[in-house]
């Protein structure tokens, strides 16, 4: 058995949900409580919990810093 084989398992099932429901929020935020700073803190639980499972190495070319380019250097 693989380590951490249950844990990539179900971070597989996680990850696009956790990323749906910060969109949802996002684009909620007009009607209700929620809006761009909670969206944001959501999807980057989603990109943290993608690093903490599969390593640094595999986040970075499933977020390439281009994609944070206007974001400070040092959280990329």
């Amino acid at each position: 058995m693989a380590p951490h084989l249950i844990l990539r398992v179900v971070s597989k099932l996680l990850i696009p949900l956790i990323v749906v429901f910060g969109l949802y929020v996002q684009f909620h935020g007009d009607f209700g409580p929620g809006g761009g700073f909670q969206a944001g803190v959501i999807i980057a639980v989603a990109v943290i919990l993608y690093a903490l499972i599969f390593g640094m190495e595999e986040a970075r070319k499933a977020v390439p810093p281009r994609s944070c380019a206007s974001a400070p250097r040092w959280a990329c």
